[in-house]
């Protein structure tokens, strides 16, 4: 659903005629089924992972350890699962119910999902001793600062605390005009998301 489609710059079909659009194919399927597939995990293999992190790759990793067999416990800090998927990328992007359908999924294979649990020295050692094998996917959880005199100022704020305040029901006091600087995929959600908070009057 927010694939950003890099391999379309690379596909072969370029030495024919035009790139096969395959995340618009995904994400047609992903949109129409009318239910989920019907998955049948491997029989149990008697090993244990543990999973540190519930954002896409460890909720990726999860999935597919489940189908091998595997008994698979996910810690989660936040009270929720989906990682920045959920918590950083607008809904105009990525709405609730498709990240949802795909967590119910995985959690139907036996995944265990344990949220509003943070992983210290302490607690890591200790699943280093209960599991057999213990993956780690923290994910990207800090913005990169500008280095510059007065990013720290009032009415200055990062992509990722704006992005999750907004996915969380809060409407920031943006005023009337807000400047974006960057120009990457967080940019360009930021601008976004801006623009709809401030309506017509406003000005990204």
């Amino acid at each position: 659903m927010v694939c950003d489609h890099l391999c379309q710059y690379k596909c072969t079909r370029l030495n024919y005629d035009s790139p096969l659009m395959i995340r618009e194919i995904k994400r047609f399927i992903a949109q129409n089924q009318d239910r989920g597939l019907a998955l049948t995990p491997a029989p149990a293999n008697g090993r244990k992972v543990a999973v540190i992190g519930a954002g896409p790759t460890g909720l990726s990793c999860a999935y597919f350890l489940a189908l091998e067999g595997f008994e698979v416990d996910i810690y989660e800090t936040k009270k929720f699962a989906g990682g920045m998927a959920a918590d950083g990328i607008p809904v105009f992007r990525l709405d609730d119910g498709s990240l949802s359908r795909d967590i119910d999924a995985i959690i139907a294979l036996g995944a265990r999902l344990h949220t509003g649990v943070r992983i210290d020295k302490q607690s890591f050692e200790d699943l280093r001793k209960s599991h057999d094998y213990v993956y780690i996917a923290i994910g990207a959880q800090k913005s990169i600062e500008l280095g510059v005199p007065g990013e720290d100022a009032a009415g200055v704020i990062d992509q990722l605390r704006f992005l999750s305040a907004v996915r969380q029901g809060q409407k920031p006091d943006l005023g009337k005009r807000v400047a974006v600087v960057g120009g990457g995929n967080s940019a360009m959600d930021v601008a976004r998301t801006a623009k709809r908070l401030l309506g017509k009057d406003g000005e990204v």
